[in-house]
C-alpha cells in the first residue's frame, strides 16, 4: 500500500469509528428501558426518540457508503461522510447547549444506576465525552482524507 493508500485507509477507519459511535451504539443503548422502552416517557416523546434513532442510523449508513464504497473522487466521499457525521455530532451539542430552554439534562438520574459508570466517563457525562471523542475523530479523519495528493 502506498502512502496515499495508507492515508485513505486511516481516514476511512477514523471516520468509521464515529459512525459506529453515532449511528450504531445509540441503537444498542437507547432501544432499552432507559430510553425508547421507558414506560414513564410520554408516547409522543418515544416517537421522537424512534425517529431520531432511525434517522441517525440511516444517515450513518449513507456516510459508511461514502467512506468505503463510493468510487468517485475519494476526497469528496470522505468529506461528505464527515459532514453527515458532523451533523449528527453537532446536533447533540445544539441539544445540549439549549437544555435550559426545554428542561433537558445530559443524564437522567432515575436511570443512571442502570448505566455503566452511572452515566459518567472520566467524571463527566458519558454522552458529552462520547460526542467530543466522535467530533475529534471526524475532524482528524476528514483532515487526513483531505490531505491526500490526488493520484495521477
Amino acid at each position: 500500500m502506498n502512502k496515499v493508500g495508507i492515508r485513505t485507509f486511516l481516514a476511512r477507519v477514523l471516520l468509521t469509528l464515529p459512525a459506529i459511535m453515532l449511528g450504531v451504539d445509540p441503537l444498542r443503548i437507547d432501544l432499552s428501558p432507559t430510553h425508547l422502552l421507558n414506560p414513564s416517557w410520554p408516547a409522543h416523546a418515544r416517537l421522537h426518540e424512534a425517529w431520531l434513532l432511525s434517522t441517525g442510523a440511516l444517515v450513518t449508513c449513507v456516510a459508511l457508503y461514502f467512506i468505503w464504497f463510493y468510487r468517485g473522487q475519494h476526497r469528496f466521499g470522505l468529506t461528505l461522510a464527515a459532514v453527515l457525521l458532523g451533523c449528527i455530532d453537532v446536533g447533540f451539542f445544539i441539544a445540549a447547549a439549549t437544555m435550559p430552554l426545554y428542561g433537558g439534562i445530559l443524564t437522567d438520574p432515575a436511570v443512571a444506576a442502570m448505566q455503566p459508570g452511572n452515566g459518567l466517563m472520566f467524571g463527566y457525562s458519558a454522552n458529552l465525552v462520547v460526542f467530543i471523542i466522535a467530533g475529534g475523530l471526524i475532524l482528524v479523519g476528514w483532515a487526513l482524507g483531505r490531505s491526500q495528493i490526488a493520484p495521477p
